[in-house]
């Protein structure tokens, strides 16, 4: 009896067009971010191309494998402008945004709640996290860009 070819081991280009995949799946309305979160932390934990199969096995095109296991590019939408990434990964550059926006709700909520005197003190936070996040997006520029 001969024993099954074990499942080719993937690497970090097979990964990323993995990660390209899902985000085109969320992208298109057919993941919530939730389970995208939870798809995208077994990608990275994928040793396999058999590990990555069960991912997108109830999605249709695009998928990040071939049947040999290797790596296929995930087509651009023509209609996208070029994303603009943040040269950071960290926190600050991911969550900045939805953070600064949310920051006159924040103040808000803190001024109407919290009991104390001169609580007109919680709308400086609007324009601090304003500087603070302002300030790490401009580190995500390049020279070339205004």
């Amino acid at each position: 009896m001969t024993e099954p070819h074990p499942s080719p081991r993937i690497g970090t280009a097979e990964r990323e067009a993995a990660m390209a995949a899902l985000g085109a799946h969320l992208e298109a309305g057919r993941l919530d971010p939730e389970e995208y979160g939870e798809r995208s932390a077994r990608v990275t934990e994928a040793r396999t191309a058999e590990d990555l199969e069960p991912l997108f096995a109830d999605l249709p095109e695009p998928h990040p494998l071939t049947a040999t296991g290797t790596a296929t590019p995930v087509p651009a939408r023509e209609d996208a402008a070029p994303a603009r990434r943040p040269s950071g990964t960290g926190a600050l550059a991911r969550w900045g945004p939805a953070i600064s926006g949310a920051l006159p709700i924040i103040a808000l909520v803190l001024f109407l709640t919290v009991p104390i005197p001169n609580a007109w003190v919680f709308f400086l936070l609007v324009p601090l996290g304003a500087a603070l996040f302002a300030r790490s997006r401009r580190a995500g520029d390049g020279p070339d860009q205004p």
